[in-house]
């Protein structure tokens, strides 16, 4: 019986082989050398996304069998010979498809350039890690001007006023990366340092899972921008739009009179190549130059400015035309000395003046980090309001060298220099002596209106709220930033280069000078007559400065292994971290019982420690573990797993502030650094499945778990002054957690060289003890309940996020429908849905009482609730918008000439920005006579809290600002802007 059954299950086996083999097909085909038409041994042959793959025999012939019906992408390699894509290849049941190509020879290169015959993929199906490149003509097609714009397209990402925010993560912990070198400032907080325009990108790469361990200081996911190179013929482009017709036409709601000119030159460098050899002189290789500007100015969506925008660190006002100004420029040099061996090197520089306080985001003070407009200041008076200028600064020299058909080595050095400057408006930091009242929160606003009470007596009214005293911005800050590194990597294959090994390291030196005032005015002298001068030795109300030269740096490595469709790529990242000489002498005399220190003498001591010394600094150093998996479950269904640990070092202003016991800061609660914060850490999982359900249609499905830890926060700690008495100061600790988790499932799709779009779809949470580092600190100063352990969502959560867009190009022989016009042209249209912005409800307790008549039958109180599990718990109006963007091009000669329209926010939709957290929505517009006003004082939809004027209660005590009238609480209306394009 049990041979029977044997039996049994062998036919039953053999008989699903057969019909195995009659359900599947086959490829086949010949690999020879293209220039010999020599037969090639061994060359691998393999079908992208499955576990099939085959090499060439003697006869170099191959082929893999029981392939089910499919199209699938091909790809061919073999050392020596350049990497060939061979996409769309159909299989059918029962048939062989044949598959012949000839290999043209290839020197091994960074690039790893990969030869695509067909359509380009739409995406890699094999990827481990989570990313989205956009491409030069993704980025001509969307109506984007800056890095920012491009990375707001992809899944998982999210803007706003704020910053961007990639899977939960907070603005500043996004890396930002160009050609190879980080371009952030490692003291403004924003996420971006230099700024370049949409005419320097070559590409966008967003990584936003998965990322490797080449990059550094990254918890969040990284930006790397690819910038252009000159080619073999002269290339060079113009644009210029603008919503104007040549002024500030503001009745026009659509104007926000901005204009945007970039310019571009590429192509071989004519001395080297011609002027030279006219003079007998000849150099080896080939010399490639490409440079670009762009000058953008605008007045901005709030349609409010000021009379002349004025900085302390430029010359004349001529770069700063309007309310915000941004000038970019980038020269690159690059020297194929011959193939294999390359010299490339660039200097790119961007300026930017505005009066946006996002350009110096660093503590995130405010409880709910806020849109950058200074609407205090808005009534007539942004010329006292705060302007900042950044000034970025790169350059680099790269050296590219293959060494073997199975080797290469770069060699990268750069220097970044940033400098951001926040004035009052251009004006100096303080006055030559106190001459009158500066601070503008403490001036009696006017005019004053009369407010009868009873017949004993009149009140007088408070001002509109706005400051419009001649008071001036209470913050200076200057800081500059020079960061020089060096950086090299050596890739080796092997085993026919089925096995990659990448190792390398950075070394960053770093100089960093830090200075920040506010009220610079208290300790200014004050003339009391002709020959008396009253002077103090104050600076401001608040002061830190300090000069600081940090070093830190990494070894890393990465081992890319493929075996049987399985690509794992498993590595690491040692960092070490040395805050330098400054500090390590401040610990020495915290130590000392003879000198006095601002430094607990129990943190001095465990910062000796946790540090180790080497050549005279103290060094921490950290271990970064990477994982990226991907592996087939079926023809064309990729499973990937990642899992990696990155950390990011505390702002320096966390560390060094106050350190000094020369220069301390008089205010009531200074700032005291601690030298011994730990790197805050970034531990990611992501699995996935990938489907290339066609060569046009692809289906993305992952999850994320994110767990942050050692965030900086605060508390307050007593240490004595250079007298001995005891003094409060603010003191950063490694205390706060978050975690963010979601699922995100995308879908691309193609249809010819006509249509071509996707759409995602992200559910997430980000949660964690406070939103800003200083949370805590607020609190204990509000004497609130603070809830150390209670998880809640963190200001900038949006559980739904939805984006899609879609791109229409016709550019063929006839026109559309037979109508010339029809022809030539690209659509580009976008649109986002999501939850909208979170924040705190508050609850009603009551009346105020009647100025007149002391009866609580007044204005409504509400309160904040003070349940820990409360803070942002609620979601405001969910966000939607629409971007849309058309051009029109035709062709003389060489030369394209394009007209475009550009309109965001197409549907002109109102998304809250800032949320009225009575109501739970927008802030709404009130009526301007006083009776309309009177009428809508039983309707709750219009109740404010009690930090906002109301205007249906007329009081005397009331001076607070009318949030309702702030341009910015809301997103960007529709915006219209037109233009022209030549491209030669």
């Amino acid at each position: 019986m049990k041979r029977f059954n044997l039996i049994l299950l062998l036919f039953t086996l053999l008989g699903t082989a057969s019909v195995w083999a009659q359900n599947t097909g086959s490829i086949s085909g010949t690999i020879t050398a293209d220039e010999t038409e020599e037969l090639l041994i061994g060359v691998n042959v393999r079908i992208v996304g499955t576990s099939f793959g085959s090499a060439t025999n003697l006869d170099g012939e191959y082929v893999i069998r029981n392939i089910r019906p499919g199209q699938y992408n091909i790809e061919i390699t073999y050392v020596g010979f350049e990497t060939v894509l061979l996409t769309g290849i159909q299989v059918e049941a029962g048939e062989t498809t044949e598959l012949n190509y000839a290999l043209r020879e290839q020197v091994l290169s960074a690039e790893e350039e990969v030869i695509v015959v067909g359509e380009a993929p739409i995406f890699d199906v094999e990827k481990s890690s989570t990313s989205s490149t956009i491409s030069r003509s993704d980025i001509e097609a969307a109506p984007i001007q800056k890095v920012e714009d491009a990375v707001a397209l992809q899944s998982g990402v999210v803007k706003d006023p704020t910053g961007l925010y990639i899977k939960g993560g907070r603005a500043y912990e996004t890396g930002y990366v160009v050609d190879g070198v980080s371009a952030q400032d490692p003291l403004a907080g924003t996420g971006f340092g230099l700024d370049l325009g949409s005419n320097s990108f070559s590409n966008v790469e967003v990584i936003t899972g998965g990322v490797g361990a080449e990059y550094g200081d990254v918890t969040s996911g990284v930006v790397s921008v690819q910038t252009r190179d000159g080619g073999d013929r002269y290339e060079g482009s113009f644009s210029h739009k603008r919503d104007n017709f040549g002024s500030n036409v503001m009745s026009h709601e659509s104007n926000f009179f901005e204009d945007v000119y970039e310019l571009s030159i590429g192509g071989p460098e004519p001395i080297t190549q011609k002027l030279l050899p006219l003079a007998g002189l000849n150099i080896p290789g080939d010399v490639y130059f490409f440079a670009t500007g762009q000058f953008a100015t605008a007045d901005g969506y709030t349609k409010l400015s000021a009379d002349q925008i004025r900085s302390s660190i430029v010359d004349n006002d001529f770069w700063s035309p309007r309310q915000g100004n941004r000038w970019n420029g980038m020269m690159k040099l690059t020297y194929n000395i011959k193939p294999g061996m390359r010299l490339q090197g660039a200097y790119q520089r961007s300026l930017t003046i505005n009066q946006n306080t996002r350009m110096l985001q660093i503590t995130g003070a405010d409880t709910q980090i806020q849109p950058g407009f200074q609407f205090a200041f808005s009534n007539g008076f942004l010329d006292n309001a705060n302007t900042y200028t950044h000034d970025s600064n790169l350059s680099y020299l790269k050296w590219t060298h293959t060494i073997s058909q199975t080797a290469f080595y770069e060699v990268q050095a750069s220097r970044l220099f940033t400098r951001l400057r926040a004035d009052a408006n251009g004006r100096n930091w303080r006055p030559e002596n106190v001459d009158g009242e500066f601070d503008p929160g403490s001036i009696n606003t006017y005019p004053g209106e009369e407010f009868q009470g009873t017949d004993d007596f009149t009140y007088v009214l408070a001002g509109p709220g706005y400051i419009n005293n001649g008071g001036i911005a209470t913050l200076w800050h200057d800081h500059f930033a020079e960061e020089l590194t060096l950086k090299s990597s050596l890739t080796k294959y092997f085993n026919e280069r089925n096995n990659q090994l990448v190792f390398g390291f950075e070394m960053k030196f770093n100089d960093y000078q830090w200075i920040d005032i506010t009220r610079p005015w208290i300790g200014a002298p004050i003339r009391i007559d002709e020959n008396t001068v009253s002077e103090t030795f104050r600076v401001g109300e608040s002061f830190d400065a300090w000069r600081v030269k940090p070093t830190r740096g990494a070894f890393f490595i990465t081992d890319k292994i493929r075996y049987n469709g399985l690509i794992a790529n498993i590595g690491g990242r040692f960092e070490y971290w040395s805050p330098g000489s400054y500090v390590d002498e401040r610990v020495k005399e915290a130590l000392d019982p003879n000198t006095y220190s601002t430094i607990p003498e129990f943190i001095a001591q465990d910062y000796l420690d946790e540090t180790t010394e080497i050549f005279g600094n103290r060094y921490k150093f950290i271990f970064l573990p990477k994982v990226n998996v991907s592996f087939p479950v079926r023809e064309n269904q990729v499973l990937f797993f990642n899992y990696g640990h990155s950390a990011r070092i505390p702002h320096p202003r966390f560390v060094y502030a106050g350190l000094d016991p020369f220069y301390q800061d008089q205010s009531d609660l200074p700032n005291l650094g601690n030298p011994n914060l730990d790197r805050e850490i970034d531990i990611s999982y992501e699995i996935g499945l990938r489907n290339q359900i066609t060569a046009n249609d692809a289906l993305n499905v992952s999850a994320f778990w994110r767990d942050k830890y050692d965030f900086v926060t605060s508390e307050l700690i007593t240490v004595p002054d250079i007298d001995g008495r005891p003094t409060t100061k603010a003191f950063r600790i490694n205390g706060d957690y978050a975690r963010s988790r979601g699922v995100e499932v995308s879908y691309i799709k193609r249809y010819k060289d006509l249509l071509q779009g996707q759409v995602s779809f992200t559910y997430s949470r980000a949660e964690g003890l406070s939103s800003t580092n200083d949370d805590n600190l607020n609190a204990i100063n509000a004497r609130q309940n603070v809830g150390n352990n209670i998880e809640t969502p963190l200001a900038w959560d949006r559980p739904f996020d939805i984006k899609g867009n879609i791109r229409f190009t016709y550019d063929r022989d006839e026109p559309l429908f037979d109508l010339n016009p029809l022809n030539q042209f690209q659509m580009f249209l976008s649109a986002v849905w999501r939850s909208g912005q979170r924040y705190t409800p508050y609850e009603f307790v009551g009346f105020e009482r009647n100025p007149v008549t002391g009866v609580r039958d007044w204005r409504p109180i509400y309160e904040r609730l003070d349940d820990p599990a409360q803070r942002y718990s609620e979601v405001g109006p969910a966000w939607f918008y629409m971007d849309f963007n058309i051009r029109k091009w035709f062709e003389v000669n060489d030369t394209r000439i394009a007209a475009f329209l550009e309109i965001t926010n197409i549907l002109n939709n109102q998304s809250s920005v800032i949320i009225n957290p009575v109501t739970g929505k927008g802030y709404k517009n009130y009526p301007s006579d006083q009776s309309s006003l009177i009428a809508l004082r039983d309707n709750r939809s219009y109740d404010v809290p009690n930090s906002v004027r109301d205007p249906r209660y007329l009081d005397p005590t009331d001076n607070n600002l009318p949030a309702y009238e702030n341009p910015a609480n809301y997103l960007e209306q529709r915006h219209i802007v037109f233009g022209v394009s030549i491209n030669f």
